[in-house]
């Protein structure tokens, strides 16, 4: 890999994301009602996310101009920021940045006022569940109140102290 970076979601980006995130949740199949796969906002979700930038933020992993990953945070509640979208094709994984993007999402969120970070995601991805665990998320035994994606099984959260 050559010269691969994180940047903020662009309009541009818009379609390759959409293509990820979906691709990759039919790859392992969780291309369920319920996911992010049906999600209303994934055909614009540069416009979703760069139009409340006091409440969410939203990368994109980029070589040579292709999209290759992505992932950020938004609103679940007033305190509870939610990561959302963290998907990768297979070229990008295995070089962290799903580990930066999540890294990047809890620096900013806690400063955008959130008090926790919430992930909804399925047993079936193991290394995204490991890399949770690793940067101290806690399982959850039942999704937060207010979710909308019923198709995930597993559900994580981390607290912070101001």
């Amino acid at each position: 890999m050559s010269k691969l970076h994180l940047r903020q979601i662009k309009t541009a980006d818009n379609s390759a994301v959409k293509n990820i995130i979906q691709s990759t949740l039919r790859e392992f199949h969780d291309d369920l009602p319920g996911t992010a796969y049906y999600d209303p906002q994934l055909t614009n979700l540069a416009e979703y996310y760069n139009s409340q930038p006091q409440k969410a933020a939203f990368w994109v992993v980029v070589e040579q101009k292709q999209i290759l990953g992505c992932g950020g945070f938004g609103p679940f509640s007033d305190q509870v920021a939610e990561l959302q979208k963290l998907y990768f094709l297979p070229a990008a994984r295995g070089y962290g940045f799903g580990k930066e993007i999540m890294l990047r999402s809890l620096e900013l969120a806690p400063q955008l006022g959130y008090q926790q970070l919430y992930i909804e995601t399925f047993a079936n991805l193991d290394q995204a569940i490991g890399l949770y665990q690793h940067l101290g998320f806690k399982p959850l035994t039942a999704p937060l109140n207010g979710s909308i994606h019923s198709a995930c099984d597993r559900w994580f959260l981390k607290s912070w102290q101001h």
